[in-house]
């Protein structure tokens, strides 16, 4: 008995672990996409942190704002995406910007399969 309340509570700890980690926020993984794509430095993530933020709360701000105008939303968003780049290129190299947009390339291609 004492086994299984063992095993059982090796097992529930381990789920809430993998939940807890899920639970990045929206900023921290695309850092950690963008830091694994285009090899971002230290001090690039902290330049860039601001600036995702912004993205990341601007694109709230329009679901709530266009939540009965899709195409609204979706111009919104493409601006908000053309402002983020704009930033970036301030703080990246012009190869980590190849990298990004090459990565995105492929991002958007794989999801059209999925469709």
């Amino acid at each position: 008995m004492k086994k299984i309340i063992l095993i059982l509570a090796i097992v529930l700890t381990g789920i809430f672990s993998v939940n807890a980690q899920d639970q990045s926020s929206p900023t921290d993984r695309i850092i950690a996409q963008y830091t694994n794509v285009a090899q971002l430095t230290p001090e690039q993530v902290t330049k860039t942190r601001p600036m995702f933020d912004s993205f990341v709360a601007t694109r709230k701000a329009n679901k709530e704002k266009y939540a009965n105008n899709p195409e609204g939303l979706k111009t919104a968003n493409q601006t908000n995406k053309e402002n983020l780049k704009a930033q970036l290129k301030t703080v990246l190299t012009a190869e980590q910007m190849e990298k990004i947009e090459e990565y995105q390339k492929i991002k958007k291609e794989r999801e059209e399969k999925t469709k």
